[in-house]
């Protein structure tokens, strides 16, 4: 049977909490096979977390696990998104994370 969680990320999501941000999601990496992740529409969110993300997309992925945003980048994760460039060359499966976007079959 699947395991699944959802984890509802703290309102600060800078370089100063990042070691919490990771342990929480390491921890449920390790234990779940499918997590999504609530983000705060208030959150502040910098690139520590946008690269903290990505890592544990990659990590789940490599353990055949699922992570994924509870609901589409918006706030001020959405602006974090647009200010680092990572939805400039951003991958289907990248928006598909990111935004929930999905492509037309």
């Amino acid at each position: 049977m699947e395991k699944s969680t959802v984890i509802r990320m703290h309102p600060n999501l800078c370089v100063a909490d990042i070691q919490s941000s990771y342990s929480t999601i390491l921890e449920a990496i390790e234990e779940f096979s499918s997590i999504q992740l609530g983000i705060p529409a208030n959150a502040a969110v910098d690139l520590s977390f946008l690269q903290l993300i990505e890592a544990a997309r990659l990590k789940a992925t490599e353990q055949g696990k699922t992570l994924s945003l509870l609901e589409p980048a918006s706030g001020e994760l959405k602006r974090a998104l647009d200010r680092s460039g990572l939805m400039t060359a951003a991958t289907i499966a990248d928006r598909s994370f990111w935004l929930h976007e999905e492509t037309a079959q």
